[in-house]
């Protein structure tokens, strides 16, 4: 699949923070990253953004939005009452702001694809902490070479950048509890043991 070009102020930002500038020399190529970050990409339909009214005397103006995260790809669409097509005068990417010209009454929804730079920075590290792996440490002409300091620092960075990611939610069910199948073991409460004996 080719890079998408809505993805290059993303991508730009991904090779800021692991500092794999654009060239001869890069690590890593633009459908690597962007494949990266598409694995923790969310993908949202019609999601609320936050009106920031503007007051002028008695005049209230809605001429500010925000969404809640930053990083979403250029694609995005915004609708007013998510029927009308509306395209704002100004976008912070970083800080999910969206600013219009004129007074635009909420509520305004967002459609596209969400992304998290800095996990995919961490994702990315921790990659090109593989291709460090096989480096060996050596001596000469007096000179000490220690490689795979650099395997640690890349470590280290990746770890600072987990701390940064969005925080996901994931569901857990637990197999030990009842409501499952028929079939399945469990140690909790079954039907047959509300049943009484019959001899008291």
């Amino acid at each position: 699949m080719a890079v998408r070009l809505s993805m290059t102020n993303l991508i730009t930002r991904v090779r800021v923070l692991i500092n794999d500038p654009l060239g001869a020399s890069q690590v890593f190529d633009d459908q690597t990253i962007q494949d990266i970050m598409d694995e923790s990409r969310e993908d949202v339909v019609n999601r609320s953004l936050l009106a920031k009214p503007t007051f002028s005397g008695s005049t209230i103006s809605y001429l500010n939005y925000y969404s809640q995260y930053g990083g979403w790809e250029d694609d995005y669409v915004l609708k007013q009452y998510m029927t009308v097509t509306i395209t704002p005068s100004a976008v912070e990417p970083i800080a999910g702001h969206f600013a219009f010209s004129a007074s635009t009454l909420p509520p305004v929804c967002i459609t596209g694809k969400l992304h998290d730079v800095y996990r995919a920075a961490a994702d990315l590290l921790e990659r090109w902490t593989a291709k460090w792996a096989l480096a060996y440490s050596f001596s000469s002409d007096g000179q000490s070479f220690q490689r795979h300091q650099a395997s640690l620092s890349l470590l280290n960075l990746a770890k600072q950048y987990r701390t940064k990611q969005r925080p996901r939610m994931v569901n857990v069910m637990r197999s030990d509890l009842t409501g499952g199948s028929s079939n399945e073991l469990t140690l909790g409460a079954q039907p047959i043991d509300y049943m009484a004996s019959g001899n008291g």
